[in-house]
């Protein structure tokens, strides 16, 4: 046999080997998230049925608990509305403050309490529930994760780079360790991104809910980097245990493929006007109605549920509130630091308007509710 044609024949081998191995590895990949998606896999009767796959809404929640933590009773430390449209391409996000002091929708209770319980009372249902009647949108899907997942795939990544808004020290969650976060660009490793996501102490729960989209977004921007298979493989491992959604496999795909058919976004940052208050030892946030009712058109709008008005972008509270404070966790002057208002508040609640139900204290074995 010539010399060519062993050559030829290597070349074969070589890359039929090749296309096998990558068959081999294809197959594991899809085994490997298929398992993590089915593991994940918890459906609630409170998600509404698209009625265009081209316009999504999902409630993002990351909990505060882990097996490992063991802390009893989980409750939402962030909270996320996003609203994809392939249509319009574009992406709105809207982080909604642990402390809202808001109605809770669940079978165990419908009453007044920090938006963060409804998970504690009622699970992803209870937390669907109210956050759609809050904001009056429809949310197709949830996706609840916690610390343990949101560090394992920023990990898998490589890390995120982000642009940190101002110098503040953070501390890294249960080791009393801290990080020195500079204003400027910063590369964070997830235990880092972890810890600037979670610090609220420095200003006040909308600024962190700014820092949890900027990292959401540097995510997006890192994950559609991705051109290796084993990256995909190793985070899907990461993600089985980790997460609880309503998404099927043949869901995320269709999802994902829009995704890229799509390419460019465009993305909108929402935030509302609030004012900080205690109640009874805790500290709450009042969200400013006339601001809910604005934030609420303007998901409704990304979702072409309604016209988008034109004057979205220009809007200030009217500062009418409806919860008065007890002072027990802040003074009335730093109670007014924090207040987005800086007009005279003008009260148009009712006596005992801030009474709550008992918080529960639900058992659980992984973190999430069982």
């Amino acid at each position: 046999m010539s010399v060519k044609k062993r050559l030829i024949i290597a070349v074969v081998l070589m890359l039929g080997l090749a296309i096998l191995g990558g068959g081999i590895f294809l197959t594991m990949l899809y085994n490997k998230t298929n398992k993590a998606v089915q593991n994940a896999y918890h459906p609630v009767t409170s998600t509404k049925k698209e009625k265009d796959a081209d316009i999504l809404s999902f409630l993002i929640m990351g909990l505060d608990n882990t097996e490992a933590r063991n802390l009893g009773s989980s409750r939402t430390d962030a909270m996320m509305v996003a609203t994809l449209n392939n249509k319009t391409k574009k992406i709105t996000l809207l982080s909604l403050p642990r402390d809202s002091f808001v109605k809770i929708h669940s079978n165990d209770y419908q009453g007044m309490q920090r938006i963060e319980a409804a998970y504690t009372y009622g699970g992803p249902k209870a937390s669907v529930d109210t956050v759609s009647k809050l904001l009056n949108i429809p949310i197709n899907h949830y996706i609840v994760f916690n610390f343990n997942s949101f560090q394992k795939v920023i990990d898998e990544l490589g890390g995120i780079d982000v642009q940190v808004p101002k110098d503040f020290e953070g501390p890294i969650l249960d080791t009393g360790k801290k990080v020195q976060f500079k204003k400027g660009q910063q590369h964070l490793n997830g235990e880092e991104a972890l810890a600037f996501s979670r610090e609220r102490k420095i200003d006040n729960d909308i600024m962190r809910g700014l820092r949890q989209q900027i990292v959401l977004d540097a995510v997006k921007d890192k994950a559609l980097e991705i051109n290796s298979i084993t990256k995909y493989l190793k985070i899907a491992e990461a993600l089985d245990g980790e997460i609880q959604m309503d998404l099927t496999m043949k869901q995320m795909k269709e999802i994902i493929q829009g995704i890229l058919k799509t390419k460019d976004y465009n993305t909108k940052s929402l935030t509302f006007d609030w004012r900080a208050f205690s109640n009874e030892g805790r500290s709450m946030v009042e969200l400013y109605a006339d601001s809910v009712t604005h934030v609420s058109h303007q998901l409704r709008a990304s979702l072409g549920l309604e016209k988008e008005a034109v004057n979205d972008k220009i809007f200030q509270t009217n500062g009418h509130y409806k919860y008065e404070s007890d002072y027990s966790t802040a003074t009335k002057e730093q109670e007014k630091a924090a207040d987005t208002f800086r007009g005279e508040n003008v009260y148009v609640g009712t006596p005992g308007n801030t009474k709550t139900g008992k918080l529960p204290n639900r058992k659980t074995e992984t973190g999430f509710y069982d």
